[in-house]
């Protein structure tokens, strides 16, 4: 029971100045009592929600303790499923790679054998066939040695017969032969006595054979053919004629300066007769040529003759370019001789054609087509020496 003090009773009759004075002692301890279980009651509430509101606190802070152990243990469970995978994968892969290892040394072990196997039998091939190695290039170098030789004395290729040589050369330092080394030198020799040679520029010359044969088609004949009926467009310009003059004086030109007027009548009509025959020599001098023939069977030629003419000049100048590439000057000159010779005597010598045509043919007819060519003697000797003395150097060092 609380004890009321003088000051706790005055301030009670100010709160409430309507109340009685208590009446008699036994209220104030009743009242006292009911204020007391009032404060209590508020304490126990305060400590009950408290309590409350710890427990839940509690309670949520066990739950989300709770949720983070569970999703931990999940995420240990995982990671230790992964760790249990990668090393699964590991020793899987470490398997596999001693796999591989051992299939490794297995084909090492098996190349090996067979690198071995090979040196032998190249061993035993060279061993076997090294004569006929040197025969065998011998033979190839041989070979293009004839093509060269061919080339220079059938159709006086020079360019050809450079390329085989120098085939040839090539072909001999790859085997890298010392026995092969004479042959070597006879055939450097030989590329050089070719290049230093002064040859026919066969391309030019045929294009002039060609320009002559194109002369010749068109060129007019003496007589009118096909190919020229008429006379040539190209035919040079007469030379301005001479004024015709008769044999006896003009009569006027002997009058004096002072002769009377029925004098110079008189010499005017005596010199008529005279004029007139002149006028009538200088028409009918356009209407008769005269030319100077050596051969007068040329005009009796038809069209037909005529046409063979030119087309035996043809052939004549396909014969000269097949002489010219196959280096003979005989016929060469022969077929041009007989060309010019033809010109001369049928065909019309004052058409401009007819003129280039034989100083084409002059022009052919001087160049020299007899070219003296080397040979390759000298490197097929050294072949037949190389086989005479069997490729001695070449098994001495076998």
């Amino acid at each position: 029971m609380t004890e009321q003090t003088p000051d706790t009773v005055t301030a009670a009759h100010q709160a409430d100045p309507g109340a009685s004075t208590p009446a008699s002692p036994a209220s104030a301890p009743a009242k006292r009592s009911s204020r007391g279980i009032g404060f209590a009651g508020v304490a126990l509430i305060v400590v009950l929600l408290v309590a409350i509101g710890l427990g839940w606190a509690l309670w949520t802070q066990r739950k989300q303790a709770d949720t983070a152990g569970r999703e931990i243990a999940s995420r240990l469970a995982s990671l230790e499923d992964a760790v249990a995978q990668g090393r699964k994968e590991a020793r899987d892969a470490l398997s596999l790679s001693q796999g591989h290892t051992n299939q490794l040394r297995t084909l090492e072990a098996k190349t090996q054998a067979a690198q071995t196997r090979y040196n032998d039998l190249q061993q035993a091939w060279e061993t076997f066939s090294g004569a006929a190695t040197d025969e065998i290039l011998a033979n190839d170098v041989e070979r293009l040695l004839v093509l060269a030789s061919q080339q220079l004395r059938l159709a006086g290729n020079v360019n050809n017969a450079i390329v085989a040589l120098e085939t040839a050369q090539a072909r001999l330092a790859q085997a890298a032969r010392p026995q092969f080394s004479g042959l070597q030198q006879s055939i450097n020799g030989d590329i050089e006595r070719l290049r230093a040679v002064a040859t026919v520029d066969i391309p030019a010359q045929s294009a002039r054979i060609e320009r002559l044969v194109t002369l010749v088609s068109k060129a007019p004949l003496l007589v009118p053919d096909a190919a020229a009926p008429g006379a040539s467009s190209e035919t040079q310009p007469a030379p301005a004629k001479a004024p015709v003059t008769t044999i006896a004086q003009d009569p006027r030109e002997q009058l004096p300066a002072d002769a009377a007027w029925w004098e110079r009548w008189r010499a005017e009509i005596a010199s008529w007769p005279a004029r007139a025959g002149g006028a009538l020599a200088n028409e009918l001098g356009d209407l008769i040529s005269v030319q100077r023939v050596d051969q007068p069977a040329a005009l009796m030629l038809s069209g037909d003759q005529a046409e063979q003419v030119r087309g035996t000049l043809r052939q004549r100048l396909m014969t000269a370019q097949l002489a010219l590439m196959m280096r003979q000057p005989e016929v060469w000159k022969n077929e041009l001789e007989n060309v010019q010779n033809v010109l001369s005597i049928y065909y019309d010598g004052r058409a401009v054609d007819t003129q280039a045509a034989l100083r084409l043919t002059h022009e052919l007819l001087n160049t020299d087509i007899a070219v003296r060519l080397p040979d390759v003697s000298d490197s097929l000797a050294s072949v037949a020496a190389l086989r005479a003395d069997g490729f001695g150097a070449s098994a001495k060092q076998d």
